[in-house]
């Protein structure tokens, strides 16, 4: 007899295996656009990183080469350029204040090879803009204050402009040492004012020479890891204490 048993299998609810279907979809989904963003993230931050340090390399490439250029040339033209390039840097490099300072030092410098007194104030000028610069937002660094000092002066073109700008080269001075005692350029500086100034005003070359000495001591001594830190004034100061000690 033939059987007419028929099993009969109830069908899947077809809506609950869409939707578990799709919420298995969606998580995967989910899990993939994660690790895509993890790792666009890792790639963008070691770009980030790989592009620092570039651009660290290029902008410490770039200082080294423009200061050794600063002290090989006499001509005010090369100064001008190195400055401009200086300032360029500092645009580019806003969080770091050397640029400017050698932008302003370039400037400074330049009046060593330069006699007329108009064309060195041209060129002070330039240098005092950039300090001002470096005053309103590195006030606390002595190197600035001595630098000041310095472009003061070198504003000493004549007798009639001595007892101003002496002094206001002397303020910096102070200012810088409070900041940093240790920095030679201070006393570098100082024993150029003093050595300049009359023996009847309190200056002269003996007074100038315990200057000069401290000073030598401190180039000596002085360690800074900085490859671009300021190390001008050494060379002239040995110069200025040999010449201290000939008259003797």
């Amino acid at each position: 007899m033939e059987n007419n048993n028929v099993t009969i299998t109830q069908p899947k609810d077809k809506k609950l295996t869409t939707i578990h279907l799709a919420y298995k979809i969606k998580i995967k989904t989910t899990f993939t656009n994660i690790k895509q963003s993890i790792m666009k993230t890792l790639l963008l931050a070691i770009a980030l990183l790989t592009s620092t340090l570039v651009l660290a390399d290029n902008y410490e490439t770039a200082m080294k080469e423009k200061i050794a250029s600063l002290f090989k040339t006499q001509n005010i033209d090369d100064f001008n350029q190195l400055a401009a390039g200086f300032k360029r840097i500092a645009a580019v490099e806003n969080s770091q204040w050397l640029p400017r300072y050698y932008a302003a030092y370039a400037y400074a410098r330049s009046t060593h090879f330069m006699a007329d007194s108009d064309s060195i104030d041209q060129q002070l000028d330039k240098a005092q803009e950039e300090l001002n610069l470096l005053l309103d937002s590195h006030n606390k660094e002595s190197e600035v204050h001595t630098l000041q000092a310095l472009v003061y002066s070198l504003r000493i073109t004549s007798p009639m402009r001595g007892y101003k700008y002496s002094n206001l080269s002397n303020e910096s001075l102070a200012k810088a040492e409070k900041l940093n005692a240790a920095n030679p350029r201070i006393y570098y500086c100082r024993a150029n004012n003093v050595y300049h100034t009359p023996k009847m005003f309190g200056g002269g070359k003996q007074k100038a020479q315990v200057l000069y000495e401290k000073a030598a001591e401190l180039f000596v001594s002085i360690n800074n890891e900085n490859p671009l830190w300021p190390n001008w004034g050494s060379y002239h100061n040995q110069q200025m204490l040999n010449k201290c000690l000939a008259a003797e």
